[in-house]
């Protein structure tokens, strides 16, 4: 999908024109198959969207997965609610959260979403911490910051903030 809910600054997918609609459910699913069958040995569902929003996202994963793929993804993280995570952490490889600032106000500013995001993806990616460590999971769980120089500010404030959520690991992506 092309959906997303954050406009964020550094986006490409903003600036290319792209035509076509949605993948459907049956034709990911054959996708899924045929990967399987030729030997591909792991996928990531990332997009010029927010692969979240599409409505068979999580099945998607737990069927790639039982076909011995090894499932990633990339995300905003909004809507991973516990519901979600308990879904697919069992069936990922990992698990990134683009997360482009340490502080409310600038994640705001650079993801284009209201401040209460930056709480509530921040919950999110507790509740997936947490499950990991409660069911022993191997899926890495990572923040991924895309740091434009203008935006060197919130460098420090990411770190710490991956450091008190307990990822994985931070990535640190210049553009």
């Amino acid at each position: 999908t092309r959906k997303c809910q954050a406009a964020c600054t550094f986006c490409y997918a903003q600036a290319q024109a792209s035509e076509g609609g949605e993948i459907t459910r049956d034709v990911a699913f054959q996708f899924l198959e045929d990967a399987a069958e030729i030997g591909v040995k792991g996928i990531s569902l990332i997009s010029d969207g927010e692969s979240t929003m599409v409505p068979y996202y999580a099945d998607s994963i737990v069927h790639g997965a039982k076909l011995g793929i090894k499932m990633g993804v990339g995300s905003n993280g909004i809507l991973f609610t516990p519901d979600v995570l308990e879904q697919i952490l069992p069936h990922l490889s990992y698990l990134r959260v683009n997360f482009s600032a340490g502080e409310p106000k600038r994640y705001a500013e650079i993801m284009g979403l209201k401040q209460a995001m930056f709480y509530r993806v921040k919950e999110n990616i507790a509740a997936a911490v947490a499950i990991k460590k409660r069911d022993n999971l191997s899926v890495s769980i990572n923040l991924n910051l895309v740091c434009m120089p203008k935006d060197a500010d919130q460098l420090l404030p990411f770190a710490r903030l991956a450091k008190e959520l307990g990822v994985d690991y931070g990535i640190i992506k210049h553009t």
